[in-house]
């Protein structure tokens, strides 16, 4: 059995921008938050919500306490709505940026729910999964982050729904030591720039490398601060003491 996502946690301290995957969120509070339900929903720029939607927002309300029900449900949302959300997923989804939260929350979990039952023609790294949480990043931290934390615990997409594997496997690690949204997020942004400078460090120490080749050659090194990287790695190499 899948586990259940944890319950928000409102942390008044935070208030100060946060950085995650290049981008800049300002940590807005509180969550608002509530009973799961169907309400007359609008979308961001007030249009009336289609039915398709009002039903993939039923399919996820219901996406706890009925598995048949659930799929029932979602199989009446016809293979065409999921084309026109795939064609124009650069910009279908911003209704759920303005939508009241659980509204939103329960989309994104019917998302999940069609395409793990493969009513999506759109699996993996094609997710639309990933194309609603792009836009549901512009809705306050504290909201995208709880949701984000349901989708790494009960999807069972690798790419789902950061698009990328490393930074899905960054918040398991992060959620093995925290239990808060926010926190999560911190932790899981303190993993990717460890990742980051790790990365950097080798890819920097092989070009050291490739020029200390280079000198067996003859060529002498480009700068002074070159050599003296070089002279330090060569030090390193014959086991001298830092």
């Amino acid at each position: 059995m899948k586990a259940k996502a944890n319950k928000s946690v409102v942390d008044k301290r935070l208030h100060a921008p946060i950085r995650y995957d290049h981008l800049h969120y300002n940590l807005q509070l509180p969550l608002r938050s509530g009973a799961p339900g169907i309400r007359c929903h609008t979308s961001t720029f007030g249009e009336e919500m289609t039915q398709h939607e009002k039903t993939m927002i039923e399919v996820g309300a219901r996406f706890d306490f009925g598995e048949e029900e659930a799929l029932n449900l979602a199989r009446s949302i016809p293979r065409e709505y999921f084309r026109i959300l795939g064609e124009s997923r650069y910009n279908k989804f911003d209704f759920l940026v303005e939508l009241p939260f659980p509204d939103a929350f329960n989309f994104t979990k019917g998302l999940v729910r069609c395409e793990e039952a493969r009513l999506s023609p759109y699996p993996g790294s094609t997710s639309l999964v990933i194309w609603a949480f792009n836009a549901l990043q512009r809705r306050p931290i504290p909201e995208w982050a709880e949701i984000a934390v349901w989708i790494v615990q009960n999807h069972d997409n690798p790419f789902s729904p950061f698009n990328f594997r490393r930074t899905k496997d960054h918040w398991e690690n992060a959620m093995r030591e925290a239990h808060d949204p926010i926190e999560i997020v911190r932790r899981a942004a303190e993993i990717e720039r460890n990742h980051q400078a790790r990365r950097h460090a080798t890819a920097d120490r092989q070009a050291v490398r490739e020029q200390i080749a280079k000198l067996k050659k003859g060529v002498s090194p480009e700068s002074p601060e070159l050599r003296q990287r070089m002279i330090e790695e060569m030090e390193r190499e014959a086991g001298w003491p830092e």
